[in-house]
């Protein structure tokens, strides 16, 4: 139970981070956009439990993608392999930037 709740935290913290690196990255009008799509009830406003809502399927779906066998927990294997992947998107990414 504690692992369960320990790798938890580290996709919260993962998630928190990989989403301010892509708001910095696409100037915050990404994440503007992500936020409004949390205020379910089309008020024009954006509740912390709408916030919290939205963030937390955000954070089931990115563990989802990393935990790639299922089982509920990331590995040593998973995680490496969420690392190469994410050297290989980095680079492509400065590959399609030094093209402009």
């Amino acid at each position: 139970m504690k692992k369960s709740i320990s790798y938890l935290a580290l996709s919260v913290v993962l998630a928190f981070g990989a989403a301010s690196v892509y708001a910095e990255h696409h100037g915050g009008k990404e994440t503007e956009k992500h936020e409004m799509k949390a205020d379910v009830n089309n008020d024009g406003k954006v509740s912390f439990e709408e916030f919290k809502s939205a963030r937390m399927k955000h954070m089931e779906e990115h563990f989802k993608r990393r935990d790639t066998n299922g089982d509920g927990f990331i590995d040593a294997d998973e995680k490496k392999a969420a690392r190469e992947k994410h050297k290989a998107h980095k680079k492509a990414c400065k590959r399609k930037k030094s093209e402009h």
